[in-house]
């Protein structure tokens, strides 16, 4: 066992600290599956550490939320008290989340890296000269009424100035003996009127940990900064993906290249409000536009009937060179010339500290891309929600993987990672990758996994069905009054969701239940959450399989005692996944398995890992549908719900039931007509 792990091992970390030494020590890669409450992420830090230590390396911890940086960071510190000598660990975040002198202007909000990236260098450089001439700067006055700050009343930036201005040496030994976690670090900066995303870059060369995003590491231009700062090549990286089930999905969105019909008519707009102009030997710039839109207007209206629709081949430029008139050499020069004109405003809207930002920069840079991004690493779609527009969606998520392979050695962490061999295979990890499937160590007694053969949420019956639904509330209704526990249910989508509570079941549901909205900012979700967990009152949570409530958020002892999944959450069959099921059939033979089986079977077992978070924690999740024997494997002993009334007082005991009766309590679902008033109601 490592030195530095500084607990007594549980049931099967054993085996996670003995195959992270190993890949430490000579290298390559592995992924580990091991269940919620394993203790996988101290498992791996201790022997990575201890190897970085001996080796001179930089361990980088990939994560998804912040959740997952607290635990790496409170985890850091255990560590680092059995070591001779005190480590620094540094949490990177984005720049927009960290920059306290931006963070009230109005005009920033929505602001790209990029964007944020070039308002940030000149007031460094402002800051610079500044303290070059010995001008005093200090923090930004009281905010005005309102809370917002013009944009062009900010020169140079005085907590860059107080960083500049800082004893290096003196913070990167408070932050060694402290190791402080994100908001200890950000409370600790703003007392100090320090910038907490230069002050972290500052420390990076120095420390032995970092945490930060997927994107610090995957975005090419961000990865090259990242290594830049630590002061290492990759060679000498070990890295670690946390809740790595999400990279390949990740993966395909940071490379698929959109082109939203609302940042068409932006671009539209920009030219009318800065003056119109002609493109060499062809239409005005007013008039480029108009056909842009138009073309992708009409292939939305014409080919997509649900969500999206494949495109056939060089449709979209075809409908352009027709529409114009002209070549694919001319539309090249003009595409040419409106993204220098876009940059040229972008520089003039810098220098007037405005916002650098230019639609009609961005569009032409997506339209001589777009025919690049062709098969068999690409598809191109016209999609009608979440928003119109036309693709270039990434098939292949091992292109932009690769960077992974350059590290000395690379750890995947999830509870959720079986199939070991999609991951593996989806990424482009190749065969000598290892592969560690941890059991669950939770006593099997503790948790009971049962099924319904009586109903499904086949798309077929339920659209083929109009009593479907109201079955389906029906049941749910009979069974929810049979656990007398907290009980969360996750429906396959938002739709059927809604569906069901108009099919009667909102109308019978008691006391405090919560319902998950997918327009509900994360912050707000997140205190509602909390509130309901601790309400004595709340009974039932309403949300989605694979959500954000169903992942990422513990629900430990009496807060969920139990789960009900409606139906199998397998993924929409959508054009662009169709195209996924083709292109990973092509490549592994595996193509259903990957794009269907598996992310159903991921979020099955995220939902119903909610309630099991510890060895003492208890539970029964119940699969309302007759398909649910297809994952028999993964869930152990699943059997037939048969007399569920006598199967949960035998689980639970004599526990109290829900009370038709009781006061509904603040935020509870109230009947429809209240419920126009209700904040969480859309």
């Amino acid at each position: 066992m490592p030195l530095l792990f500084p607990y007594r091992p549980r049931p099967g970390q054993e085996s996670i600290l003995r195959e992270v030494a190993e890949v430490g020590q000579r290298g390559g890669t592995l992924l580990v599956n091991a269940p919620t409450g394993s203790g996988k992420t101290v498992a791996t830090l201790a022997p990575l550490l201890e190897h970085a230590v001996r080796a001179d390396h930089k361990v980088l911890y990939l994560v998804r939320t912040h959740s997952q940086e607290v635990q790496v960071l409170h985890e850091t510190r255990a560590i680092a008290l059995r070591l001779d000598q005190p480590i620094l660990a540094v949490g990177l975040q984005g720049r927009a989340r960290r920059c306290f002198l931006l963070e009230n202007v109005a005009e920033v909000k929505g602001a790209t890296a990029e964007e944020h990236g070039k308002l940030c260098a000149d007031r460094k450089r402002a800051t610079e000269r500044m303290l070059q001439g010995e001008a005093p700067l200090a923090p930004p006055p009281e905010l005005p009424e309102g809370g917002e700050i013009d944009l062009t009343d900010l020169d140079g930036c005085p907590y860059y100035a107080r960083v500049l201005q800082s004893d290096l040496d003196g913070l990167i030994e408070r932050f060694r003996t402290k190791l402080p976690l994100p908001h200890e670090f950000e409370a600790y900066s703003r007392e100090e009127n320090l910038c907490p995303y230069e002050l972290s870059k500052k420390l990076v060369p120095h420390a032995r940990l970092i945490t930060a995003p997927y994107a610090f590491f995957f975005h090419p231009h961000i990865r090259r900064t990242l290594l830049r700062w630590m002061g290492v090549g990759p060679e000498r990286v070990d890295l670690v993906v946390d809740e790595a089930h999400n990279l390949p999905n990740h993966l395909r969105e940071l490379t698929t290249v959109a082109l939203p019909l609302e940042s068409v008519r932006r671009a539209r707009a920009e030219v009318a409000e800065r003056g119109d102009f002609q493109l060499p030997d062809g239409p005005s710039a007013s008039r480029f536009f108009d056909i842009v839109v138009a073309a992708v207007e009409e292939l939305i209206e014409s080919l997509v009937r649900e969500e999206d629709a494949i495109l056939p081949p060089s449709i979209f430029e075809d409908a352009l060179l027709t529409a114009l008139g002209g070549t694919s050499h001319r539309l090249d020069t003009w595409l040419g010339a409106l993204a220098t004109w876009g940059e040229n405003l972008r520089d003039e809207r810098r220098r007037e500290r405005h916002l650098p930002r230019s639609w009609v920069h961005t569009v032409a840079l997506t339209l001589l891309s777009w025919p690049q991004l062709d098969s068999p690493s690409y598809v191109k779609v016209a999609t009608r929600s979440p928003r119109p527009a036309l693709e270039a969606f990434a098939l292949d998520a091992s292109a932009p993987a690769q960077p992974i392979l350059e590290c000395h050695s690379s750890v995947h962490l999830s509870g959720t990672l079986s199939p070991l061999t999609e991951y593996r295979d989806s990424l482009g990890l190749g065969e000598k990758a290892r592969l560690l499937d941890v059991p669950s160590f939770f006593p099997p007694e503790n948790r009971k996994f049962l099924y319904d053969p009586s109903v499904t949420t086949r798309f077929e019956e339920i659209r083929n069905d109009p009593r479907a639904v109201t079955r389906l509330a029906d049941r749910l209704v009979e069974v929810l009054e049979t656990l007398p526990v907290k009980t969360a249910v996750f429906f396959p989508s938002f739709d059927l969701l809604q569906k069901v509570l108009e099919a009667g079941l909102q109308s019978q549901l008691p006391g405090n239940v919560f319902i998950e909205y997918s327009r509900v900012p994360m912050g707000d979700l997140w205190r509602s959450i909390e509130g309901w967990k601790k309400d004595p009152e709340g009974t039932v949570l309403l949300g989605v399989a694979g959500g954000r409530l169903s992942e990422g958020i513990d629900y430990p002892d009496e807060e969920l005692e139990a789960v009900v999944v409606v139906g199998i959450p397998y993924p929409r069959p959508t054009a662009k996944r169709e195209a996924l099921r083709a292109y990973l059939n092509a490549t592994t033979g595996k193509g259903w398995e990957y794009t269907m089986e598996a992310p159903a079977q991921r979020a099955i077992l995220q939902a119903c890992g909610r309630m099991i978070r510890s060895e003492n924690d208890r539970g029964i999740a119940i699969v309302l549908d007759r398909r649910a024997p297809t994952f028999a494997k993964v869930l152990p002993g699943l059997a037939p719900v048969g007399d569920l009334a006598a199967t949960t007082y035998a689980f639970y005991g004599r526990r109290a039931r829900w009370s038709r009766s009781a006061t509904p309590a603040p935020g509870a679902v109230r009947p429809p007509a209240e419920a126009e008033d209700d904040p969480q109601n859309p």
